[in-house]
Formats: structure tokens, C-alpha cells, sequence
């Protein structure tokens, strides 16, 4: 066993070893990790925040950033999905018997029997949409950091959805895509003219970024269904083999 699986395991315990005490407790980690006003909604209200927000002179300094942010997500968001189909497959918590977890009232393991532990996708965009608030100031990027890690982290392991490496994992590649996506997007003029369409057709743009604000929201589980389904239309049209899970 390596030091990471070792310190995986130590973590994990530790955590979990409060769960299937008591129903509230459970529950309570449960509806905070899975209620989308906890965490995406108070992302988007942060992000909303910027968008009105005007300097000294009147101006909304932080549009093309919040801007930037939003489309890099979308690279963040399907960069996870790959890294999540195609790196080698690995066990959640919840279903490694070996490991003696204790189960949250109302868990089933088998909800997540066959879904990729690694990296996690939680961090990975939570973390990957603090990015943004961060260049606002420091104080906001912290105070966000703090919240992704009672909201999402922290019930995470109680849970047993993930490990602390797949958090940890998760959080690096979400920070670290972003930045460069953030980067790339930012050094083209598509954010300007996004902007120029938000005051010429402020109906259709709006429009558009609540869609996204709510995909966002609820982490694209919505799209990736429909992106799941889709694939699978035409693989049987096709006659192709199916796609890994």
C-alpha cells in the first residue's frame, strides 16, 4: 500500500467516522452537497455580484472577466468528463468493502458503483470557478475556497462519493485548466464581442448566459446526460461498440 493510499484511508476514516450516527447529520451533509443553491447558486450570485459591479468612475471593470470565466468552464467541464472516461478506473469509498466505511442514512453504494472516483468532478469545477473570483481580490478567492471546502469537500468524505486524493486531484486539474483556458480565451477578441452582443442584444444574451448560469449550476449534469445519451444513439445507429462508463 502507498503513502497516498495509506493517507486516503486515515483521512477518509476520519471523517466518515461520524456518519450513520445520526439521521439529521446525514441528511444534512447529503442536502448540502446535492442542493444546487448551496454551491453552484452561491457561485452564480458571486458571479452575478461582478457582472453589476461598477469602479470609482461607473464602469463594470469586471464583465470581460466574468465573461472569460464562464466560457473557460465549459472547457473545464469537458475536460473532467474525458479525464473521467478514459484514465484507469477507480472505486469510490462507498465501494471498497476492505475499507470498513460507515454508511450515511439513506446511501446506496450501488448508486455510484460504476462511476469513475477519479478525478473528482465536484472539486474540479468548484474550484475552477473560484478562479475568477480570486482575480477579483483575494479576500472573495478565500472566502470561496473556504465554502467549496464545508460545502462540497468535507460532505464529500462523510459520504464516502470520494477520496481526499481525488479532491485533491479534482481541485488541481480544475485551477489549473482554468487558468490556462482563462489565459487562451483572454487573449482573443470573442470575450469583446460577446460583450458588444450583451448591450446590442441584451434579450438573446441574457437569455443564453441564464442557460448556461443554470448548467453551471447544476454541473452540467443535465448536458452530460443528454451528451451521454446522445452518444449512445449513435453508437447503435452505428453499430459501434459502447463507450466505457
Amino acid at each position: 500500500m502507498t503513502l497516498i493510499e495509506q493517507t486516503d484511508r486515515t483521512l477518509t476514516m476520519a471523517v466518515n467516522q461520524f456518519a450513520g450516527h445520526s439521521i439529521f447529520l446525514d441528511k444534512l451533509m447529503y442536502y448540502i452537497l446535492d442542493t444546487a443553491l448551496l454551491n453552484g447558486g452561491v457561485f452564480l450570485a458571486a458571479y452575478c455580484w461582478l457582472w453589476f459591479e461598477t469602479d470609482e468612475n461607473g464602469v463594470h471593470s469586471q464583465r470581460r472577466n466574468v465573461v472569460v470565466g464562464q466560457m473557460a468552464i465549459l472547457g473545464v467541464a469537458g475536460i473532467v468528463v474525458l479525464l473521467k472516461v478514459f484514465l484507469p478506473f477507480r472505486h469510490n469509498p462507498l465501494n471498497s468493502p476492505d475499507l470498513g466505511l460507515r454508511l450515511a442514512f439513506g446511501v446506496d453504494p450501488a448508486s455510484l458503483a460504476t462511476s469513475n472516483s477519479f478525478p473528482s468532478g465536484h472539486a474540479a469545477l468548484f474550484f475552477a470557478l473560484s478562479v475568477p473570483l480570486w482575480r477579483r481580490s483575494r479576500w472573495l478567492g478565500a472566502a470561496s475556497a473556504v465554502w467549496i471546502f464545508l460545502s462540497i469537500c468535507l460532505p464529500l468524505l462523510f459520504l464516502g462519493d470520494h477520496w481526499p486524493s481525488d479532491i485533491v486531484a479534482g481541485a488541481t486539474i480544475g485551477i489549473a485548466s482554468m487558468l490556462l483556458l482563462c489565459r487562451l480565451i483572454g487573449a482573443t477578441r470573442l470575450p469583446d464581442r460577446l460583450l458588444r452582443f450583451s448591450k446590442t442584444h441584451p434579450s438573446a444574451f441574457y437569455a443564453m448566459a441564464w442557460m448556461l448560469a443554470l448548467e453551471t449550476a447544476l454541473r452540467f449534469a443535465d448536458a452530460e446526460k443528454f451528451a451521454s445519451g446522445a452518444g449512445r444513439l449513435a453508437q447503435a445507429l452505428l453499430y459501434l461498440p459502447p463507450l466505457p462508463r
